[in-house]
């Protein structure tokens, strides 16, 4: 790393753009020394550093009220590392601010889903509802989420226009893009990359099973490439079959991730977020976009219709769409940020190549219409044809 971005840095620390947290996750992914950063810091005089208030005060996002304090707003979250940032990074300064309590409802987007539906409409579980747009997307069919309006929630207008569900019913407030993994010092992947080319690979190429949302994402973008729409996804399904049958199933992320650094396969179907962690921690790893798209990992931000504390969730869910939010997750897990106003610093370029300035390589499915009985055939299709 230059002179210039350890100044950048610094920069940043002392302006309170960047707390402890972020420089020391910073300097570790780029495999650089506490003492270069604190050698620059001591540069900028003593006052300067003394002064310096990287831990900043509540987000000016947070839009408070004297109705709020003792409130709580119950969101979804996943749990692990995720929780654990949750609580320690986004909660404190919004509960400061309002005075509101945030509990956490901790699990995964298939139950918070059946959640909903036991309590019914009128009686949500949940006031803000955090989770991967394809099974959202049920629940906006099913009628459980509102339309986010702009008057209360004005960061909506930062957000990039193709993030923004059909008359704001939800929004994609952070990304994960999904390409190809692979081990460098084991295979040399072709560049530009190709979702055609995966079968070059094999034995060692990982792919997803139909219980992981990628699966349906991936037959649905072999679809498009064979016939020129993903909604023909039977032939898409057929290449797959084809030339991927002998392919390692994976269930999840975490476990495609086991496999590659594990040397069980090479190339695998992987986030880059997961590459760029991976490669902080000095593993032999690279990532690639296809030609042909991405596929993507996405959290859907939505309210519930039967919330009685709208006011305090759409206060959230402005702070979760602000810029001190959206630069948390993108610094610490790499993920796309959709508010235009964020800006991916060089240092994290190549961490985040999916940035708000080029989502164009992002496929946007229609989930509704893959919901609507398409992925139960997927799924039949796949566990009697692809298993092993």
């Amino acid at each position: 790393m230059s002179d210039a971005r350890v100044e950048n840095l610094v920069s940043d620390y002392l302006q309170g753009r960047l707390t402890r947290r972020n420089v020391a996750h910073r300097l570790a992914f780029l495999g650089i020394s506490g003492s270069a950063f604190a050698a620059a810091l001591a540069s900028h005089g003593s006052i300067a550093a003394q002064e310096a208030s990287p831990e900043a005060g509540p987000a000016e996002d947070i839009i408070t009220s004297p109705g709020f304090e003792g409130e709580t707003l119950v969101v979804t979250s996943y749990g692990g590392t995720w929780e654990e940032f949750m609580r320690a990074e986004i909660l404190p300064p919004f509960e400061e601010a309002t005075g509101a309590t945030i509990e956490l409802a901790v699990g995964l987007s298939t139950e918070w889903m059946t959640q909903l539906r036991a309590a019914g409409v009128d009686d949500p579980p949940f006031d803000v509802v955090i989770a991967n747009e394809t099974y959202i997307s049920t629940g906006r069919l099913e009628g459980f989420f509102e339309a986010l309006p702009m008057d209360n929630i004005p960061n909506l207008e930062h957000v990039h226009e193709t993030l923004r569900m059909p008359d704001d019913v939800g929004v994609l407030a952070l990304l994960s893009p999904i390409g190809i993994a692979y081990m460098t010092e084991e295979v040399e992947v072709a560049s530009p990359a190709s979702w055609s080319g995966l079968p070059d690979y094999l034995p060692g190429v990982g792919i997803y099973t139909a219980s992981n949302s990628a699966c349906a994402q991936h037959i649905m973008m072999m679809g498009e490439i064979v016939t020129g729409d993903y909604m023909d996804w039977e032939p898409g399904f057929e290449w797959i079959r084809d030339n991927l049958r002998d392919a390692r199933q994976s269930d999840f992320s975490g476990d495609m991730e086991t496999l590659l650094t594990t040397g069980e396969i090479s190339v695998g179907l992987l986030d880059s977020p997961a590459v760029a962690r991976l490669s902080g921690q000095g593993i032999a790893i690279d990532w690639l976009g296809p030609e042909e798209g991405l596929l993507m990992f996405e959290q859907n931000t939505n309210v519930t219709v039967g919330s009685d504390r709208k006011d305090l969730a759409y206060s959230f869910v402005n702070y979760w769409l602000g810029t001190e939010v959206q630069r948390k997750f993108m610094e610490q897990y790499f993920w796309t940020p959709s508010n235009t106003q964020v800006q991916v610093p060089e240092e994290l370029a190549d961490a985040i190549p999916v940035t708000p300035d080029n989502l164009g390589g992002i496929k946007l499915w229609d989930y509704e219409w893959l919901n609507s009985g398409v992925r139960e055939e997927m799924i039949m299709r796949w566990n009697r044809e692809m298993s092993i």
